[in-house]
């Protein structure tokens, strides 16, 4: 009987799901806005992917849930904003599972309603506990959040190791021939993809992979796949992931599609990926399963403007259409994407929608499809967009929609026609020159002359604002930023933006993130080198501004969110060792104490305290500052609406320590100082004391944002 329990629970899931359609979600890799011709373009042609708008539904506000390709692709599947998990780059080769075995998945959730499930193509978002080896079973991986069968790209085609894996093993895998890292691989060598001597070794594994076939051996899977399941059952429903790599560099189509477009080998490399998709239109009509499936079409990302993506560009091909912006930054190109959705006789043919939509929303939108049901205790950021994709709706069901570019700093919100970042330029690549591999943001304009009122000669020209606002309805190109124009719309969308960062865990930074983050970096388990500031009495300052707490109490300081039991402390020896306090004077200010006399410390107390404005001369600012190592646990200088300038953290020790920041950059510009403490565990606390600089300090304070 016990042999017979997982038969009998297969049998019941299958007939769970009898008279449900199928399901094939395709997902491109850096296929931009304007890369298609049912979107425009003119220098290729995809009558396949074309066919599927004309029969089906064309989205022209769909949206990536990020501008990259990992934490894109964690949103496609969890239905969840990827800065819940802290992710914002492209994986390295050794990274562990990024999706929690507990979360809810496409996969998982389609699973319950008595789906069949694959995945096939890139994957890209890790595998295992702990570092990655190779050389053991990949698992936990796509079989252990809900996918029945695997075969594809473990990571990216740019990148290392350059094999297939199918279900937990890499294909073709001789333990007699182990990966080894640090070797040189024996994979092929193309222009625009590299990493050939980070892992090598498994020789025969590295071999099976050949660039120019990878196209056509997923789209040969895909099909495989679907004609196995339908000889298999074909009364219960499927559900087929088929994730291309097609069009990230390298652009390497196979031989017959070479030469086949009026843009170079990145027209060449869309041509395959239509001939794919057509594979697999050709597939459900020769079943006959075509009025009962579903297929929806979209890509990772916006288009990138590497090497082959600029000869295409002069080529008169336009990646992202007039969108401003390209893969990685926050600008439209970014993340606006295509998105089409067939379904003969339940999604209006041949139509095109506007509603604002997200791939995160394609969770409960399967869901409700497929009348599954959602763990009650999910963390689900999607909304069912089924009532727009079944045409009963015109309207979006979400109002508003957070979007994470690779920068941490340029984390962008969108409300109804209106989008927010609260940053210059993109924050996407920084190549800065024409023909960098990298060559995005203002930069950009050297090249495509595209218009933003902040660029100058492809740089963010002097006074510029310091973010951006949008009304994406009057302005879809983003020509004109009118931050200056509504400040009371500004405050509104940053005090969104301040809500939904709360959000962001304090664990590691997942991915590489290339533009420098002012301050905020990626945690290190290593303990910072301590440089520990001296104890000193109290003295007259020889700066024209002395911000410390001598006088006993807060004031100028404020309070602006929480509460504090005792923020200005004076202790003399410190809680845990009763060490001698190294503070400066006899006060100091502190989120640790909770009262006067007591005799251990809070970490429980949270909130935020903030300066007076001041205009800064210029030189450098002089402080300590000790405590938490934490990202919610630290002291930012901001400029007068609020944006984080520079900032500095404690040790995870009690011993405050010496820190400074350069004003020269910020000279004549209102600013203030703030001390966060959003931590209650650990080391959950800031202490800070003896701000000392030259400048103006003013009797007016930053204007909080209200809801």
């Amino acid at each position: 009987m016990k042999n017979l329990l997982p038969i009998l629970a297969l049998l019941m899931s299958s007939a769970v799901g009898r008279g449900k359609p199928n399901v094939i979600l395709i997902n491109a890799d850096d296929l931009g806005y304007g890369d298609l011709s049912c979107y425009g373009a003119t220098k290729v042609k995809t009558p396949n992917i074309d066919r599927l708008a004309k029969e089906g539904l064309r989205f022209t506000d769909a949206h990536s849930a990020s501008a990259v390709c990992s934490p894109s692709r964690y949103g496609l599947l969890t239905g969840q904003y990827p800065i819940r998990k802290n992710f914002w780059g492209p994986t390295p080769l050794t990274q562990e599972l990024t999706i929690d075995l507990k979360q809810p998945t496409l996969a998982n959730v389609l699973k319950s309603a008595g789906y069949a499930t694959s995945v096939i193509g890139k994957w890209h978002l890790g595998f295992g506990k702990g570092k990655t080896d190779w050389n053991k079973p990949l698992k936990p991986g796509p079989l252990e959040v809900g996918f029945d069968y695997y075969f594809g790209m473990p990571t990216v085609n740019s990148g290392p190791p350059f094999v297939y894996v199918e279900n937990h093993q890499v294909v073709d895998y001789d333990p007699k021939d182990p990966f080894v890292m640090r070797k040189q691989s024996v994979t092929q060598k193309w222009p625009e993809k590299g990493g050939y001597g980070a892992i090598g070794g498994a020789e025969k594994a590295h071999l099976r992979y050949r660039d120019e076939y990878i196209g056509t051996t997923f789209a040969e899977k895909a099909v495989e796949w679907i004609t196995a399941h339908q000889k298999k059952d074909k009364e219960q429903p499927f559900f087929l992931y088929l994730a291309t790599t097609n069009i990230h560099h390298p652009f390497t189509p196979h031989p017959k599609f070479k030469g086949t477009s009026q843009c170079g080998l990145y027209g060449d490399f869309i041509h395959e990926l239509d001939w794919i998709v057509g594979e697999v239109l050709k597939a459900l009509d020769e079943h006959k399963i075509s009025e009962n499936t579903l297929v929806v079409f979209t890509s990772d990302n916006g288009g990138m403007l590497n090497v082959t993506g600029q000869k295409a560009w002069r080529a008169g091909h336009r990646l992202n259409g007039k969108l401003l912006g390209f893969k990685f930054g926050a600008w439209e190109g970014g993340h606006r994407v295509p998105l089409i959705a067939r379904w003969p006789g339940k999604v209006p043919a041949g139509k095109a929608s506007d509603a604002l939509v997200s791939q995160i929303d394609l969770l409960p939108t399967f869901a409700a499809i497929a009348g599954a049901s959602l763990p009650k205790k999910a963390v689900v950021d999607g909304v069912s967009q089924l009532a727009v994709l079944q045409g009963e709706s015109k309207d979006s069901q979400r109002e508003l929609l957070v979007i994470s570019p690779n920068s941490p700093r340029h984390l962008t919100i969108r409300k109804g026609d209106w989008v927010y970042v609260p940053d210059r330029d993109e924050g996407g690549f920084q190549g800065k020159q024409i023909g960098n591999h990298l060559l995005a943001g203002a930069a950009a304009q050297k090249l495509t002359k595209l218009v933003n009122s902040d660029v100058e000669e492809g740089k963010i020209r002097e006074g510029a604002p310091p973010a951006q606002l949008y009304n994406l309805n009057d302005d879809p190109y983003q020509a004109t930023n009118r931050y200056k124009e509504h400040p009371g719309l500004v405050t509104e969308l940053a005090a969104h933006l301040n809500e939904w960062r709360k959000k962001i865990p304090a664990s590691p930074r997942l991915g590489w993130i290339n533009l420098r983050q002012g301050g905020q970096p990626t945690l290190n388990k290593t303990k910072p080198k301590s440089n520990p500031a001296q104890k000193i009495p109290a003295k007259p300052s020889a700066r024209s501004v002395s911000l410390d707490f001598e006088s006993g109490k807060l004031a100028p300081w404020k309070v602006i969110q929480g509460k504090f039991g005792h923020p200005v402390g004076g202790r003399t020896h410190f809680f845990r060792n009763q060490a001698k306090y190294n503070k400066q004077g006899k006060h100091y200010l502190t989120t640790l104490e909770g009262s006067p006399d007591a005799p251990k410390g809070s970490d429980s107390q949270t909130g935020i305290i903030i300066s007076p404005l001041f205009i800064p001369k210029g030189g450098k600012m002089t402080f300590r500052v000790g405590g938490g190592n934490g990202n919610f646990i630290y002291v930012a200088l901001c400029a007068e609406d609020g944006r984080e300038l520079e900032t500095a953290r404690g040790i995870n020790d009690q011993v405050m320590q010496t820190a400074s920041w350069d004003l020269s950059q910020y000279a004549g510009q209102k600013t203030f100082i703030k001390i966060v403490d959003q931590s209650t565990s650990g080391w959950g606390h800031v202490t800070a004391d003896n701000f000392q600089f030259d400048g103006k300090l003013l009797e007016e304070y930053f204007k909080i944002p209200t809801q």
